[in-house]
């Protein structure tokens, strides 16, 4: 017995060193992003010749990192889940690029979720994808999940995860930063998911003016709430400053929130919507206009594979525009959720 006790207590105490040890390499290989970062501006194979903006188009898509299409759910949310087959991630890939290429009226677009290295994906880069298959547009790469080792679920943990946000764009960007957000989870959870971000693109126009653009992803999940109001208020402070400046300035991307006066009733494609946490009426500066395709869903559910009238939809990609920016059209680009639990957003603007 006095073996058998010494055996387990050596087991115990070689788990608990084991534990210890991971926390603490997982702590000082924290990634730390600086509040602001100047991104590296990928140039495209032939440059195209910078024309007068003043009616252009802007397209939003998270991609889900090309594993979360139709068949999957994800374990984070109520499914079971951790990553596609390989032959399953590659194929959401190709059609994701596919439909990126048919959207050639686009003259921006803003992706999240794209990963660089990540066991969840197989390793594929997607950010090198998606310049080579989008030859044409300058883009920008910003960083938002860094871990070297996600450890849940534990029976098959996600593993080396390295994502972010990208930003492109049809002319030559003067200016591209990564704005880091403000958290709200305690230590040891933060080690493990993501580093908020939003990038920052501003685009000098024939008039001497500026469009500056503003690529969001916000806080997800349910107990994220005060980390999203954190991001929020942030973003009305760059958005406002900005304007005053003489910007035209537009924010766009998951906000991870429903609009202010969204009504999921008004769904035409039948998909079952719902509603669950919208932007706060008071976020809207004075004069600023939302933009969203109230018709149409953009997020749907990932705690089962997508069945069409049965797992719950909502919206929660959009823009909002500063008051020299007129909307003429905002639509989503209904694709059936097949390749992504996001569907695309397309939205025409012209600046006054």
């Amino acid at each position: 017995m006095k073996l058998i006790f010494k055996v387990a207590s050596w087991i115990l105490s070689a788990i608990i060193l084991i534990v210890m040890g991971f926390m603490i390499f997982s702590t000082l290989t924290k990634y730390k992003p600086e509040k602001i970062t100047f991104l590296k501006i990928h140039e495209p194979v032939l440059k195209n010749i910078v024309r007068p903006l003043d009616e252009f188009n802007i397209l939003t898509w998270n991609i889900g990192y090309a594993g979360l299409g139709r068949e999957m759910d994800f374990f984070y949310e109520g499914g079971k889940m951790v990553r596609p087959s390989s032959v399953l991630c590659n194929q959401y890939l190709e059609n994701i690029l596919n439909e990126l290429k048919r959207a050639d009226t686009s003259d921006f677009i803003f992706l999240q979720e794209v990963d660089a290295y990540a066991k969840r994906t197989h390793y594929i880069d997607e950010v090198q994808a998606v310049q080579y298959n989008l030859s044409d547009y300058y883009s920008v790469f910003a960083v938002n999940y860094d871990v070297p080792f996600v450890p849940v679920p534990v029976r098959e943990p996600m593993g080396r995860v390295k994502a972010g946000q990208m930003t492109l764009s049809r002319i030559a960007p003067y200016s591209a930063k990564r704005f880091a957000l403000p958290g709200s989870y305690g230590w040891p959870k933060r080690l493990f998911l993501l580093d908020r971000c939003f990038i920052h693109t501003q685009f000098r126009l024939p008039s001497g003016k500026i469009l500056s653009l503003i690529n969001l992803h916000n806080s997800a999940f349910g107990d994220a709430a005060q980390a999203r109001q954190k991001e929020l208020t942030l973003l009305k402070k760059i958005m406002i400053m900005l304007y005053e400046k003489g910007h035209y300035v537009i924010a766009g991307g998951d906000w991870n929130q429903n609009p202010p006066r969204f009504n999921p009733s008004l769904f035409v494609d039948g998909n079952k919507g719902y509603a669950f946490e919208h932007v706060p009426d008071t976020f809207c500066p004075i004069g600023w206009k939302w933009a969203f395709d109230n018709l149409n869903p953009t997020n749907r559910n990932v705690n089962e594979s997508f069945i069409k009238g049965k797992t719950l939809t909502t919206l929660i990609d959009f823009f909002i525009v500063s008051p020299n920016v007129n909307v003429v059209s905002v639509r989503t680009v209904t694709n059936g959720f097949v390749n992504s639990d996001h569907q695309p957003v397309a939205i025409k603007v012209k600046l006054k």
